[in-house]
């Protein structure tokens, strides 16, 4: 099984956090690569779009599942309807993702929940439930998309970059202990991306970063061939390598007031 064998064999592909964003560009980079799509989000209606968007262009059989993975019961139900349904998942792709400014998560609890939930229990239960399936037929890929906040410290949320440490992490594990099952497991670590989730979350990004943005559709890419090609790691982009290098080095414990004082001023001044 290799990266050049996706397009003449079809597979069964789950993404999650797919009626949007970086999600909704892998799940259409899927399908024009000829792939059978289950596609999974809270968001009914912005999911039935996606599926009429992708079937008007593609050839490609789309599934819809509307499901709310800060739930962690919601990743059985999802796994029994593939075995139901007799759908075999061959790709994995964990991109459903949340971010939490700092004031809520000091305000509301269920909001740190659903941060965890989402980014590592449910994504953990998914692997493994999936990830036992393709160990057993000797073949499959699995996704995850973490960030480059994952290295370093982070004064805009205190449970972002941790859950998202965590998703390396579990990656790199399960990337090593499976591919002598023939299971390759990636870990997409992408810097800024130009879609709706800053604003949606309300992130505040410096306008240094702002100009750096990468497409949805070219980070989908990327992370797809790297997965494809069975890479433990990839971060998309040059600018994004760049940020990961230097906030990693800039962003460490004896520097965090000053980054978090001067972050949050640059955020004021924008108000």
């Amino acid at each position: 099984m290799n990266a050049r064998n996706d397009t003449c064999n079809p597979l069964v592909a789950l993404v999650t956090g797919a009626s949007s964003g970086l999600g909704e560009s892998i799940a259409k980079n899927l399908a024009r690569r000829g792939h059978r799509l289950i596609l999974i989000s809270e968001n009914r209606t912005e999911l039935f779009r996606v599926k009429h968007e992708i079937e008007s262009e593609c050839l490609s059989s789309v599934t819809v599942l509307e499901m709310d993975l800060f739930d962690p019961s919601s990743v059985e139900r999802i796994f029994e309807f593939c075995e139901s349904t007799q759908l075999a998942v061959d790709i994995l792709v964990n991109c459903a993702g949340m971010f939490v400014n700092i004031d809520r998560e000091m305000n509301d609890i269920v909001s740190i929940e659903n941060v965890v939930n989402l980014h590592v229990t449910s994504l953990t239960k998914l692997c493994f439930l999936f990830g036992r399936a393709m160990t057993d037929r000797k073949r499959g890929y699995i996704l995850n998309v973490s960030s480059i906040n994952a290295e370093f410290l982070d004064p805009a949320s205190l449970t972002y970059g941790p859950t998202k440490r965590y998703i390396l992490a579990l990656s790199e594990a399960l990337h090593c202990e499976w591919k002598e099952h023939n299971v390759r497991v990636t870990c997409m670590t992408p810097g800024g991306i130009r879609t709706n989730f800053f604003a949606a979350n309300r992130v505040y990004i410096p306008p240094v970063i702002q100009y750096t943005l990468l497409s949805s559709d070219s980070c989908a890419e990327i992370g797809l061939s790297a997965m494809f090609r069975g890479s433990l790691r990839v971060t998309p982009g040059i600018y994004g390598k760049l940020q990961s290098f230097f906030l990693k080095k800039i962003a460490r414990p004896a520097l965090y007031a000053l980054i978090k004082k001067t972050y949050f001023s640059m955020k004021n001044r924008q108000k």
